[in-house]
């Protein structure tokens, strides 16, 4: 009882005393009057608009804070209750969720007046620590992120540097990616697509333009800040070649058809020619038809003759420096006493096309055959062309050129000439002495050259760009990796592209045991592990066997944090009593090998293996263990070509190539095959309950059965698709399948849908693994690992 509640009581108290003294005659006129009631308590008034201030989104154990619009107002109670048991009655608590979901928070606030409002809050808890600054397929951490490579192991397509700090790299699944510091680090900017980008070009430092699949085309006006999808007219190509005339003025040329704007995509002309035409600096189109050179000064609506070139020219060339235009062509004269002469014809003009000097190369071999693609001119004046073991230069536009066979110290038996990307040509010799080739790269058409170092393969598999005065960008043709040299080409480090060690980087096998702790297994037979989630690894154990076959499907299983198993590259079973510090040699026959494995408790479990010994016709062999795989007992013989295993009790089911599928219902001594309608071959099964199957394949397949096996449903996804390689389900109704390409299935509903998730890649990706609905990684090719604290979304 309140206080209030005491002092009314005692009130009625003493009037109903009153009451009966009067009634019985007493107390007279000289009775005390009574003190009149005190008056009613008033409560603080409570806002009308009771909210609660707080982020609708958050991670586990992040101190997220709550607070509302009466937390400031004195003479108030507050109860908070957080949806996961926990409760405060602070005004502006702090709270750690321990778990990942969607909670709502409820708040209740009260006066002393016993007055009360109460007002709910939702807060989706996320678990984003162990992808934290990753490039990420969504913003603020969200979708699919890249864990290894990193920045990222998405195809890069083209690379470009503004400067020696500012660069930019676009590729596969809309990814941009820029630098300001020279290539040490990258971060990723929003493209706004999912396509793959082809090439990326700048103006200047704020006009740039991105050109990509299906025809795709970005542009940002702020620096790279932002880009936006432009309308490119209505003609499509898949890929058109990027030409830029100034901030607004550009064209996509796809062969002969060229979309063309000069309004920075407002409006676009499309026009279709003989020849692949180029769009000059300063706006003019330029194109051959037949002997004729045209010019358009409008995209090409309207042509102008502006050369023609005899009948005994063969594969003229034209390429342009803004106002300044040259052709290149030859004649061939056969003569029956010493066979057939070739002349180098130029035509040169330096006013658009208005007037030309027409001359002949003097100073070249009588018998070099100087075909179109031989010669790089830097500007309309100074070039070169390279042949037999001779660089030719000329400084006059193609009317004398000079040799420069000779190398001082070097042999010319071993000298070499060959024409590089962005101008540069590249010379190679024996140094004399060591016999060491050298490699010399000139910028200048073989003015001065400068000795390369440090690449990790020859010279000739890069294309290489100068941006600065001693910083050089070399691409790889081999493998795509792009380095940078600060040094004038002497040393270098690598800045973006593939890693070139990657496959043996490439986990085949991983799992996870709470959101910090994992291991891993490399296809080069390193243990690996992580306590930070997946974002740093260290070698737990080396020396195991190296990734022996692509039948042999790596994997890990664990009961619980201390009993597991790992198949590993060699095709044996090992396994762990202390969660993956000390592992059992296998005592499995060591002329088998193990193509898939699952057991069912700490004990019991079972494994496909095969023979290594090379006798026809070859079988596979299911055994069993009932001392968590210490000992086995061979159970029955199969036809080889089995992927998986999986078993309920003594139920079991497995899948292989062809469509095939064999259940047993006697803990694997007997098999009957069983009917799946497809000839793909199926990859991998997972439980999505005690008695659902689930099973993924080849060309997309994805399929069920809730009988173990005997029958099977077609998830409805049709069977058209990439590959898919890997599934897990979390529970009954939340569950993903990975495969080639980058796809990623998600299904919430227990398989009756399924949409895809956006991966930023198109790597082949063969294991997924869940914790909870929201904290997961994803294994590939190519050392590929990505990660998600949001459940991919």
């Amino acid at each position: 009882m309140s206080m209030n509640e005491r002092m009314r009581a005692g009130w009625a108290g003493v009037l109903i005393s009153a009451a009966l003294l009067s009634a019985c005659g007493g107390g007279g006129d000289d009775a005390p009057t009574p003190p009149p009631p005190p008056p009613p308590v008033q409560g603080v008034a409570i806002p009308d608009n009771l909210a609660i201030a707080a982020s609708a989104t958050t991670d586990v154990t992040s101190a997220t804070a709550f607070t509302s619009n009466a937390a400031a107002t004195t003479g108030l109670t507050f109860a908070w209750t957080f949806g996961d048991g926990s409760t405060s009655t602070d005004a502006s608590p702090k709270h750690d969720f321990a778990k990942v979901g969607d909670y709502q928070v409820t708040l209740k606030v009260s006066n002393a007046a016993g007055a009360s409002k109460e007002v709910k809050w939702t807060v989706t808890v996320l678990n984003r620590a162990h992808v934290l600054g990753l490039n990420c397929t969504a913003a603020d951490n969200a979708g699919w992120c890249w864990q290894a490579p990193r920045p990222t192991g998405t195809t890069q397509n083209d690379l470009r540097f503004l400067d020696v700090n500012t660069g930019w790299s676009v590729g596969d699944a809309g990814e941009i990616l820029r630098t300001v510091d020279g290539g040490q680090t990258w971060s990723k900017v929003a493209s706004g697509v999912t396509t793959r980008l082809n090439s990326v070009r700048f103006a200047d430092a704020k006009n740039g333009w991105i050109v990509g699949d299906f025809g795709a085309l970005l542009r940002t006006t702020d620096g790279g800040a932002h880009w936006t999808l432009q309308p490119v007219g209505t003609a499509q190509s898949y890929s058109p070649k990027l030409q830029l005339a100034g901030a607004n003025t550009l064209a996509l040329v796809d062969g002969y058809r060229l979309r063309a704007t000069a309004d920075g995509g407002a409006t676009w002309v499309e026009q279709s020619f003989q020849n692949e035409p180029q769009l000059a600096s300063d706006g003019t189109v330029w194109v051959m038809e037949g002997l004729a050179l045209r010019r358009s000064t409008d995209f090409g609506k309207t042509l102008v003759t502006a050369l023609t070139l005899d009948a005994t020219d063969r594969q003229p060339v034209v390429q342009t420096w803004g106002k300044t235009v040259q052709v290149r062509s030859y004649t061939e004269t056969y003569v029956p006493a010493t066979g057939t002469t070739y002349v180098q014809r130029f035509r040169l003009s330096t006013d658009g096309g208005l007037t030309w000097a027409s001359f002949e190369g003097q100073g070249l071999p009588a018998n070099f055959w100087p075909f179109s693609g031989s010669i790089q001119m830097l500007d309309g004046l100074v070039g070169a062309l390279a042949y037999n073991g001779v660089l030719y230069r000329t400084q006059d536009g193609g009317r004398t050129w000079a040799s420069l066979g000779f190398v001082p110290g070097g042999s010319n038996a071993g000298l070499y000439y060959s024409m590089l990307a962005e101008g540069n040509w590249l010379r190679q010799y024996y140094e004399n002495g060591t016999g060491v080739t050298v490699y010399e790269v000139s910028a200048d058409a073989g003015a001065s050259w400068t000795r390369v170092k440090g690449l990790p393969e020859a010279t000739y598999n890069y294309r290489l760009s100068r941006i600065g005065d001693q910083t050089w960008l070399a691409t790889s043709g081999y493998n795509g990796a792009t380095l940078l040299s600060s040094d004038g080409l002497q040393t270098w480090k690598r800045v973006a592209g593939s890693d070139p060690d990657a496959a043996a980087k490439t986990l085949t096998a991983f799992w996870f045991f709470e959101g910090k702790r994992g291991l891993a297994l490399t296809y080069g037979g390193d243990l690996m592990e992580t306590v930070n989630g997946g974002l740093d690894w260290t070698a737990k154990l080396t020396g195991l066997a190296p990734q022996a076959s692509s039948t042999i499907a790596s994997r890990f299983q664990f009961i619980d944090a201390k009993t597991g198993w790992l198949l590993a590259g060699d095709g044996r079973v090992y396994m762990t009593e202390d969660g993956g510090t000390k592992w059992l040699t296998p005592l499995m026959p060591s002329n088998r090998v193990v193509s898939a494995f699952h057991f069912t408790d700490a004990a019991n479990g079972f494994a496909v293996t095969t023979s290594v010994s090379w006798v026809y016709p070859m079988t596979s062999t299911v055994m069993s263990t009932t001392d968590g795989g210490k000992t086995w007992t061979e159970q029955s013989k199969l036809d080889v070509g089995y992927n998986d295993i999986k078993f309920s009790g003594k139920n079991g089911v497995m899948v292989g190539d062809g469509g095939r599928v064999a259940v047993s219902a006697d803990g694997g001594k007997t098999w009957t095959g069983r009917f799946t309608g497809t000839s793909s071959s199926l990859r991998q099964l997972a439980f999505s309950d005690a008695s659902t199957l689930w099973v993924v394949g080849d060309g997309g397949l994805l399929m069920s059965s809730t009988d173990l096996g005997v029958s099977w449903q077609a998830a409805g996804i049709g069977l058209s698709g990439p590959a898919l390689r890997g599934i897990r389900f979390l529970d009954a109704q939340r569950g993903w399948a990975v495969g080639d390409a980058g796809t990623i299935l998600l299904t919430v509903d227990g398989g009756k849908t399924w949409r895809s998730q956006v991966s930023g890649t198109q790597r082949s990706l063969s294991q997924v693994q869940f914790l909870d609905a929201r904290t997961g990684w994803i294994s590939g090719a190519s050392g590929t690992l990505l990660a998600t604290g949001t459940g991919g979304q």
